[in-house]
């Protein structure tokens, strides 16, 4: 009778304890992301932005909406504008602006629930000064501008891709000390080509280079979403198998699926300096970490993918003066994989 009653007791405190669980199970909170912010390109809600007469461009191009992963512009997003006076500037639903005559006019963009203000001036047509760079830069930009896409397929990124950088490239060949590659004028100009602290005036003396901004969002938003050696990636690198070779040193890497043509346009963008731009569409060059955990020692890969193949050869390298050279494999050391985004992270390898 006495073991029934402890039994019962038990039985209770069991039930209790369960009973406790559950209700913090139930209460845990679940991840909340923050929600992209959505700024000018100054990172606050108001700006001031003045442009000579007759001047047309995109207003929603300065507006970043921007997160953990997350990357875009008011000109990418469903937005709405309007304008405080349309004798002096002119907006249309889909933020294309035209400067129509001198005076003042705030334009208010409203875009994934933020309002933000600018606080234009239209200055006369010729109140700026007409430099090369300014003339130069109006024509690369027109070039970007010209059939700029709202969606990129894997070969339009990497079309884009090529146009951003031959713009960026155009510009760096202009006087540009005086003027921003988002079409800004410096206030006083930089002291040297390649400081980066000189503070822009308001004086958006190129309106169409806003243009590079929207395409930069484009090509990040298409590598978050399609970059295969990132674990934020929907389309991840899924490794199936690895094994190592002792006496060639190198590593195999077995994928569970097919490298897609937007994985390897998507890994160009995230090691764009292993990518020339006008290499093959087929291939991206990524870095990796190859760590011999038992002489705690790390070592370079630079693996090559390939589009529809799903395998990947790695061969462990280190520096050296003047450059890399290859790692032997050491017999009975284990190695594990890793890469700068960490999609490998954990997959260790014993050479037998």
């Amino acid at each position: 009778m006495k073991q029934d009653c402890e039994g019962k007791r038990v039985l209770r405190y069991v039930l209790l304890l369960a009973a406790v669980i559950s209700i913090f199970t139930v209460m845990e909170p679940k991840p909340v992301f923050a929600a992209p912010q959505v700024v000018w390109q100054n990172g606050e809600t108001e700006t001031e932005i003045s442009v000579e007469s007759g001047s047309k461009f995109y207003i929603g191009d300065f507006v970043t909406v921007f997160g953990e992963n997350v990357a875009s512009t008011a000109s990418l997003q469903k937005s709405s504008y309007r304008t405080q006076n349309k004798k002096i500037a002119a907006v249309n639903g889909k933020g294309y602006l035209n400067a129509k005559k001198v005076g003042t006019a705030d334009i208010t963009v409203r875009c994934q629930g933020v309002t933000l203000v600018c606080h234009l001036t239209v200055e006369k047509k010729g109140t700026f000064e007409q430099t090369t760079a300014v003339k130069e830069l109006k024509m690369a930009a027109k070039t970007l501008a010209k059939g700029l896409p709202k969606k990129l397929s894997a070969a339009k990124a990497y079309s884009l891709r090529k146009k951003k950088e031959e713009y960026l490239s155009d510009y760096g060949h202009f006087s540009s000390r005086y003027l921003t590659y988002e079409g800004f004028l410096y206030e006083q100009g930089r002291l040297s080509p390649s400081a980066m602290n000189a503070k822009r005036s308001e004086k958006l003396a190129v309106p169409e280079a806003g243009r590079y901004l929207t395409a930069a969002a484009l090509l990040r938003q298409f590598m978050l979403t399609n970059d295969p050696t990132s674990i934020r990636s929907k389309k991840t690198m899924r490794i199936a198998t690895a094994s190592a070779n002792g006496k060639s040193g190198k590593i195999t890497i077995k994928l569970a699926q097919k490298l897609k043509a937007e994985q390897i346009v998507a890994a160009q963008l995230a090691y764009s300096r292993l990518n020339q731009i006008d290499g093959s569409k087929k291939t991206a060059n990524i870095s990796m970490t190859v760590y011999d955990e038992t002489a705690g020692k790390y070592y370079t890969g630079r693996p090559v993918l390939k589009q529809g193949s799903k395998q990947i050869v790695v061969q462990p390298m280190e520096s050296v003066y003047g450059g890399f050279q290859a790692v032997e494999l050491e017999k009975g050391h284990v190695y594990m994989l890793e890469s700068e985004m960490s999609w490998a992270k954990g997959t260790k390898i014993t050479i037998k």
